[in-house]
């Protein structure tokens, strides 16, 4: 089969011919005859521009799907000569009409803004460009939310979900529904079933309090009827109580025998057991061609999105990257859980690795903030570490460390995947403990339902680790995994990570010599 050249097919100059293992991923997409493919295409190969390539191909409208405002940056960056656009959730446009930077496009759809539905409104004009577009990218949510209360994107006849792994994720989060106690006693005014833990009394309690919420939403929307200048907070509050009324539906019209519900501090929660069996409704949509793909896919991934083994193709994609220059180190040193109630060896251990890389920068996965607090407390090299404070976004400090000097390490709980640190940015990685997800009632219904299911959220977000700072095949990183866990966990479910994982993969009793440092970048490169 013969494949249009990228010149041919407009792409950008820098992708200026096609790499063997990409004709190859092409050739094996345009073969497949079912209606889901999926391809696990490790960090490296050019996927992005595989599946672009793939689209122009075909000619179908295509919608890409990304898990980060940072993934769609970076499609658009990439793409947007060859008429790529952007689409996102109304609240990140600002209302045109309304000198109000924190008014956003959600709020004047809601009060009837008189620009709404013309080129005038930022967020209409992003939904008719994105209409009229055979290349769209948006995000989960979006596409999720759009697809869901019919806000546009309905001519895509075909789907890329890229950073797919995150696709059970996003379907499930769809589906989740949380009703916070200030909502339940501040609009509702009914109090919880007097058996809270049965779903099939919240759902006759959510059919009542959606009545009430349906009264309330009325009342709301007619005292912004018709009025040219609503104040904020009466639009405000519309918009709350739809957003009430469509979670108390969810829970009206549920299965109770298939959700489970879970008391938090800030209120209910309330998960699907199986949200694949949503997958259609809420995820496909009924997109005729569907592309799932990922550096780290599994077949149970199409699983957990509803899919049977005879309804999916699937391919794995060898690695490019020489297993040399990203070695993913096991040295023993301790089994780290709840039952460790000192975790000396773990710190010594991460402040031997660093001893040896102080011309090099280091990133340090500490799974949780009480870990993260108790290393800048114990490791010699405090003085080196930056950290985000809890609860906020990690991006600016990420900047910060991307351009400090070497020898500094980004300690963190929350840069395991959404973040890269490619070349001198990061050369090594120390991950405290394999990342077994934390107990829950939802865990425990799925785990009751599929016995893999939380040895697969782990293995996922180890590998998502171990893959932050390893860009190019001129790049490197050495990852030191210290959790004696793994010794029984990838034995046991290496089956849930890549083929690469493995090549990469090796125990050591002795800690390597590092290889020399990677140069660093010019100032103002």
């Amino acid at each position: 089969m013969n494949i249009p050249s990228p010149r041919e097919l407009g792409l950008p100059e820098k992708f200026d011919k096609w790499r063997p293992g990409q004709i190859e991923a092409l050739r094996w997409l345009l073969t497949r005859q079912n209606r889901v493919k999926a391809m696990c295409s490790p960090t490296g190969s050019g996927k992005s521009v595989i599946t672009v390539g793939y689209a122009l191909i075909t000619g179908e409208p295509t919608c890409f799907v990304t898990d980060s405002r940072g993934l769609q940056d970076q499609l658009m960056h990439d793409f947007e000569s060859v008429g790529m656009v952007d689409i996102r959730g109304r609240r990140n446009y600002t209302c045109a009409f309304k000198d109000d930077p924190d008014y956003t496009c959600e709020s004047g759809y809601q009060a009837g803004c008189p620009y709404k539905g013309t080129l005038a409104c930022p967020s209409s004009n992003a939904e008719m460009r994105a209409s009229t577009s055979r290349l769209v990218v948006t995000n989960y949510d979006k596409w999720t939310a759009a697809k869901k209360y019919g806000q546009g994107m309905q001519h895509f006849t075909q789907v890329v979900f890229d950073e797919g792994h995150e696709a059970p994720n996003a379907l499930a989060r769809a589906m989740q529904v949380v009703i916070n106690h200030r909502e339940r006693e501040q609009h509702i005014h009914m109090d919880p079933p007097a058996n809270p833990d049965q779903m099939e009394a919240w759902k006759v309690w959510a059919t009542d309090a959606r009545e009430i919420v349906g009264e309330l939403l009325a009342a709301a929307l007619e005292r912004i009827k018709g009025v040219s200048d609503p104040r904020p907070s009466f639009v405000r509050h519309a918009l709350h109580m739809r957003n009430l009324y469509r979670r108390l539906g969810t829970l009206a019209t549920c299965r109770p025998d298939s959700w489970v519900v879970e008391e938090l501090e800030k209120g209910f929660q309330f998960d699907p057991v199986r949200p694949g069996r949503y997958a259609e409704s809420s995820l496909l949509l009924r997109v005729p061609n569907v592309l799932v793909v990922s550096a780290t896919l599994r077949p149970k991934t199409l699983y957990m999105i509803g899919q049977g083994k005879d309804t999916f193709d699937f391919r794995e994609f060898d690695s490019e990257f020489d297993p040399k220059r990203n070695p993913i180190y096991h040295v023993p040193t301790m089994r780290v859980d709840k039952r460790a109630a000192d975790l000396a060896m773990l710190w010594v251990r991460l402040d031997q690795i660093a001893a040896k890389r102080r011309d090099r920068k280091g990133l340090v996965h500490t799974i949780s903030y009480g870990r993260r607090d108790e290393i800048i407390t114990r490791s010699r090299w405090a003085d080196s570490m930056l950290i985000n404070e809890r609860g906020d976004a990690p991006t600016e400090m990420v900047e910060l460390f991307k351009a400090s000097d070497a020898g500094a390490i980004l300690v963190s709980p929350s840069v395991s995947q959404g973040h890269d640190f490619p070349g001198p940015d990061c050369e090594w990685q120390f991950i405290c403990k394999v990342p077994f997800p934390p107990p829950s009632k939802v865990l425990k219904a799925r785990t009751q339902d599929d016995s893999e299911y939380p040895y697969y959220l782990a293995m996922q977000k180890l590998v998502q680790m171990c893959g932050r700072a390893m860009r190019s095949r001129d790049d490197q990183c050495e990852n030191f995994i210290a959790d004696d866990h793994i010794e029984w966990f990838l034995p046991r479910y290496g089956h849930l990570a890549p083929k690469s994982f493995h090549a990469f993969f090796r125990r050591v009793e002795v800690l390597p010599q590092p290889p020399p440092a990677l140069p660093r970048r010019r100032e103002g490169n």
